[in-house]
């Protein structure tokens, strides 16, 4: 599926409102990161989030791709996820945040997750 990176000037179609930069959390409410990105189809279908995760002292950072369906809850500012944070630190790594992810690294992804 053909998937691009939401304008920071266009919001995701309801039922999902505007994620980015809310604090995540993990099934057991610890931090994992934040929401950078979000990436949609034509229709602007929310079908992947980015969440930046950052190593030791904020360095290392790196961009994991994280299906919709992966969403526990949300609320004003925060998402919380219905994973552990392992999960997300061991899903497959967006190289180049800006564009949307490829169908193999789509499919890797929800395979990750166990919705594949």
């Amino acid at each position: 599926m053909n998937l691009v990176r939401l304008a920071r000037h266009q919001h995701p179609r309801p039922p999902y409102h505007e994620l980015r930069q809310s604090r995540v959390f993990d099934s057991g409410s610890r931090y994992v990161g934040d929401v950078a990105n979000l990436y949609v189809d034509d229709d602007r279908t929310l079908h992947f989030v980015d969440v930046v995760t950052s190593g030791f002292l904020g360095l290392g950072k790196k961009h994991h791709l994280v299906p919709v369906e992966a969403i526990s809850d949300e609320s004003p500012g925060s998402v919380t996820l219905g994973v552990d944070h392992g999960t997300v630190e061991g899903a497959p790594t967006l190289s180049n945040p800006q564009a949307g992810p490829d169908d193999e690294l789509q499919r890797a992804t929800r395979e990750h997750y166990g919705y594949g």
